[in-house]
């Protein structure tokens, strides 16, 4: 069940940071989306960092799942 847990936050920081890569940016390192919204530019770093975090996690506790 944990496991299901964390696999689906992952694939929500995934889509996130994939969302956040397609949004154009100026050359101070702010993106903007459609909405009028601005993010920073680390923000799609940390969205990326948490998803290959993430990926790690739930490889590990499925990997221990079917081990078991």
């Amino acid at each position: 069940m944990f496991t299901i847990i964390i696999g689906s936050i992952t694939a929500f920081c995934i889509w996130i940071y994939i969302e956040k890569a397609k949004l154009p940016y100026d050359a101070n390192g702010t993106y903007f989306s459609e909405e009028g919204i601005v993010y920073h530019e680390q923000a799609k770093e940390v969205y990326g960092l948490l998803s290959i975090i993430g990926l790690l996690i739930t490889s590990i506790l499925a990997y221990k799942l079917i081990r078991k």
